[in-house]
C-alpha cells in the first residue's frame, strides 16, 4: 500500500483547485501525479548529465523515498502542485 492514499492526493488536488472547473477525481489524480513524476525524473537525469536546470524543477519537498512517484505523490497530497485542465476542443 503506498502511502499516502489516493483520497489523500486528492484532498491535495482539492487545495489548488479552480471553482471553475470540475473537481479532482482519480483520473486528474493520477495524470498530475504521473506527470510530476516524470519532472523530477528529469530533473535528477540532468544532474547526472549536467545540464541546465531553466525547465526542471527540483522535488518541492525533503522526503527520504528515492522513489520518483512517491516524492511526486507526497507533493501533490500536500497541496503543493496546482494544475490546470486543457479546455477541449
Amino acid at each position: 500500500m503506498n502511502k499516502p492514499t489516493v483520497d489523500e492526493i486528492i484532498d491535495g488536488l482539492l487545495k489548488s483547485h479552480d471553482e471553475q472547473e470540475e473537481k479532482p477525481n482519480r483520473y486528474t489524480a493520477v495524470m498530475v501525479t504521473a506527470k510530476r513524476a516524470r519532472q523530477i525524473n528529469s530533473y535528477y537525469r540532468s544532474l547526472g548529465e549536467g545540464g541546465s536546470f531553466e525547465d526542471v524543477a527540483p522535488p518541492l519537498i525533503h522526503t527520504t523515498s528515492r522513489n520518483y512517484l512517491t516524492i511526486a505523490m507526497e507533493e501533490v497530497a500536500r497541496g503543493e502542485i496546482s494544475y490546470r485542465l486543457r479546455a477541449e476542443g
